[in-house]
């Protein structure tokens, strides 16, 4: 009879033990799903600066465009920046028309590493690590 008493309580103890574990790993879980969630968020906050500071370097870039349009004459420093500008344009709209699609925002991701990897950059000028963010 003792024999099986101890049986049970040795039992007893190691499901005790289980559920114990199991609750660490839960808690383990919940805290790297925090803190992933907190990192998708700072990243989210940084491309809208970054889109935000995008969108403004465009909107400098039509006024540029219209100014030649008009036939001013235009600076060394506005010819330069026109000329970035459009090349942002160039790299950014086969991107946005790429995330537009089902499954695209994987694919955007994919494909800007993959290039990155051949050594071409996919990026505009304010999505670039090294680019300040003016907000």
């Amino acid at each position: 009879m003792n024999l099986l008493r101890e049986y049970i309580r040795e039992s007893l103890i190691a499901d005790t033990a289980k559920e114990v574990l199991q609750e660490g790993i839960f808690q383990d879980a919940f805290a790297k799903i925090k803190e992933k969630g907190s990192s998708a968020m700072s990243a989210t906050r940084k491309f809208f600066q970054n889109l935000k500071q995008e969108w403004g370097e465009t909107k400098e870039g039509a006024a540029i465009l219209g100014k030649m349009v008009t036939g001013a004459e235009l600076s060394p420093e506005e010819s330069s920046a026109l000329k970035a500008q459009i090349k942002d344009l160039a790299k950014g709209i086969p991107l946005l028309a790429l995330i537009v699609l089902p499954g695209g925002g994987i694919a955007t991701v994919a494909l800007v590493k993959l290039a990155k990897k051949f050594g071409i950059d996919l990026m505009p000028t304010s999505f670039k690590p090294e680019a300040g963010i003016a907000v």
